[in-house]
């Protein structure tokens, strides 16, 4: 009986373009804020995320993803801060790490940041203005840290920065209360409605301003509008064309989606022609490659994907469903284990150990197979997938009412699963 692979993921995001081997990794902490009034719920995020954003703009710097630090954080609540940045410095190999705090009293807004170096503070930025000023609070905080690590400010960095990503602040303000409205990594459960209608004033006010288009096009994209989306991914291009890459890696999806395989190729060329450092855009140029059969081109995409990022689960994956294709099949466990081990993503690490049960079962170690199974759907219960794959085990052993349940949980997930319906009915004649 076929068990179910975890097709290579094809959502995620053969020109040579050049790719340094080493970056400065810098990790950006939640700032901690004192701030009564709720309507400012937004500034946290928004402070800690836009340094970390003006900070990769220089050529030698690699942000830690905002996401898997704000994950790994929320599980040392309890500790000091300066514990906290000594943890992440550790776990992902940062050669900076910053955190810090803000206070808000009335409209005055005070910024007090930490670098933080080799396991000690090596400097203390304190900043302070009308909270109006903000984007220029935070303009001049980038600029103060990157001197502190001993990074040259030319004048096209300064001038990128100034420019990251909007002059208005109220355009920057609607920008922030959709993030923390609905984000489509951070927060996909929450109101997409409301971030399109924020996302919209924003660009009302400032039309130039490419994030929120692009945010705008992931929400329009949530909602099942392509058309939407690509016209506003397009947009976001027009207004940055050189060094933006998100809007490229964003449009290489949706052609992905329409199995138009030659433009997300060329939309991925395009991503990491515009930042050489973007990990994703590698991740889903592998993707395309593995669907195209070109397993050993697509091996070569992921792995430049985790020199830049090493903590991507999903990179390891993919390079283990690669490495499977080619029968490499102790290199392919590896890479799986590799995902899991991790802790960064969850549903990388379902995937993974629901193909890291396929390759048990192949080996006939059953138990170690129906194991994964179980931490795949412990990970991702709505996974039709494992639910077949499960299903399988247990008909296996015999234990078909066990079976019938599975088969019929993945086709209530996904109707369509190819073959289940077969063995659903084989599953009900042999229980009888």
């Amino acid at each position: 009986m076929r068990f179910f692979n975890f097709a290579i993921f094809p959502f995620l995001i053969f020109a040579d373009f050049a790719c340094p081997q080493v970056y400065q990794r810098v990790a950006v902490l939640p700032f901690e804020g004192k701030a009564e009034d709720f309507k400012l719920a937004w500034l946290p995020k928004a402070i800690s995320g836009s340094l970390a954003s003006q900070l990769s703009l220089a050529p030698s710097i690699v942000s830690v993803p905002r996401g898997i630090v704000y994950r790994t954080v929320s599980r040392f609540s309890e500790i000091s801060p300066e514990r906290r940045a000594a943890i992440i410095a550790s776990r992902f190999k940062c050669d900076f790490v910053i955190y810090g705090t803000f206070v808000v009293e009335g409209d005055r807004l005070t910024l007090t940041a930490n670098l933080f170096q080799a396991g000690k503070i090596i400097a203390v930025e304190i900043l302070a203005g009308e909270l109006k000023d903000l984007l220029a609070i935070i303009d001049d905080l980038t600029g103060r840290i990157l001197t502190k690590m001993g990074l040259e400010l030319t004048l096209s960095l300064k001038e990128a920065i100034a420019r990251d990503p909007t002059q208005s602040f109220d355009a920057f303000v609607a920008f922030s209360k959709a993030a923390n409205a609905w984000d489509a990594e951070e927060r996909p459960e929450g109101d997409v409605e409301e971030a399109i209608r924020l996302l919209q004033k924003a660009i009302e006010i400032d039309p130039e301003f490419y994030k929120a288009w692009v945010n705008l096009g992931l929400a329009w994209e949530r909602k099942g509008d392509f058309q939407k989306a690509k016209f506003c991914y397009e947009q976001s291009i027009r207004c940055q064309p050189f060094w933006f890459s998100l809007a490229h890696y964003n449009l290489a999806g949706l052609y992905l989606r329409q199995g138009d395989l030659s433009s997300a190729l060329a939309q991925c060329d395009a991503a990491i022609k515009a930042d050489p450092k973007f990990a994703r855009s590698y991740l889903r140029k592998g993707t395309i490659l593995a669907q195209q059969r070109r397993f050993r081109e697509a091996i070569s995409e992921f792995e430049r994907a985790l020199k830049i990022e090493p903590e991507m689960a999903m990179a390891y994956n993919n390079l283990g469903l690669a490495y499977q294709a080619l029968g490499m099949m102790n290199e392919a466990m590896q890479a799986f284990q590799k995902a899991i081990e991790l802790e960064t993503d969850d549903l990388a690490a379902a995937y993974a150990h629901n193909n890291l049960g396929n390759l048990l079962r192949q080996r006939g170690d059953y138990e170690g197979a129906m194991k994964n199974y179980l931490l795949a759907l412990r990970l991702k219960p709505d996974y039709a997938v494992a639910w077949v794959n499960l299903g399988d085990m247990h008909a296996k052993k015999g234990n078909f009412a066990e079976a019938i349940r599975c088969y019929e949980k993945a086709l209530e997930l996904d109707p369509n699963l190819p073959k289940v319906h077969e063995r659903l009915q084989d599953a009900r004649k042999r229980l009888k």
